[in-house]
């Protein structure tokens, strides 16, 4: 029988016991695959990947690999990174399983350290942002850098609304306003709060987060 992983985000242990009664969540969308996925495949990506056309993209954070197998099921070849070396090993598994290991390249490192020796048609963090701080910041500055001239950058992470609720420490929250300031020489195509699911441990629950997806434009010069 298979077995369903979990991925717990790296902050879980400052999240707060709710008393709030979960919001029942549509089905998402999530990649074929010979197990069971790990975590849903982020319903924003499948939006904006659905519109575009396959070519590279980075993942910054890829947790165990869900987003990233599912682009390369689909035509793209990624750069999957992240800092826990158990999360990238799972990661590989689940892409070899999947047949698509020969086109994602995996990375152990810090997102908040890591820069790219290329750009990418799609750059994309879900939920793996670092604590607010210098290290998120220079992070965003990273991501928005990696974007190829007229490529689409996602950024999505929990809003900063869940601080007045008690569900999490306030330096793990951003705002849209936050995510912007980031994303000089870009349109802004969406942006705003949206519900998601997520998994913390074996309970589920619909929460707020921050989205934002945006182009590098040709006619403006970029900051970075």
């Amino acid at each position: 029988m298979a077995t369903e992983h979990v991925h717990v985000p790296a902050h879980a242990s400052d999240w707060a016991t709710p008393t709030a009664t979960a919001v029942d969540a549509s089905a998402w969308a999530s990649a074929p695959a010979l197990d069971t996925p790990r975590t849903p495949v982020d319903e924003g990506l499948i939006e904006i990947a659905a519109e575009m056309t396959p070519g590279k993209a980075l993942d910054l954070g890829c947790g165990e690999g869900q987003n990233s197998v599912w682009l390369a099921q689909r035509g793209w070849v990624v750069t999957a990174v992240d800092h826990a070396p158990g999360a990238i090993a799972a990661a590989r598994d689940h892409a070899a399983a999947a047949g698509v290991d020969g086109t994602i390249v995996f990375v152990v490192a810090d997102i908040a350290e890591w820069a790219p020796a290329s750009r990418f048609d799609l750059v994309f963090c879900t939920l793996a942002l670092p604590a607010r701080g210098m290290g998120r910041s220079r992070m965003l500055d990273m991501a928005a850098a990696a974007v190829a001239t007229e490529g689409t950058i996602l950024l999505t992470d929990f809003d900063s609304s869940l601080s007045r609720e008690g569900w999490m420490a306030e330096k793990y929250l951003v705002s849209v306003e936050q995510l912007e300031r980031h994303l000089g020489g870009f349109r802004v195509d969406r942006a705003g709060v949206r519900k998601a699911r997520h998994r913390h441990g074996y309970e589920e629950r619909v929460l707020p987060v921050a989205h934002v997806v945006a182009t590098k434009r040709a006619d403006l010069r970029s900051r970075f």
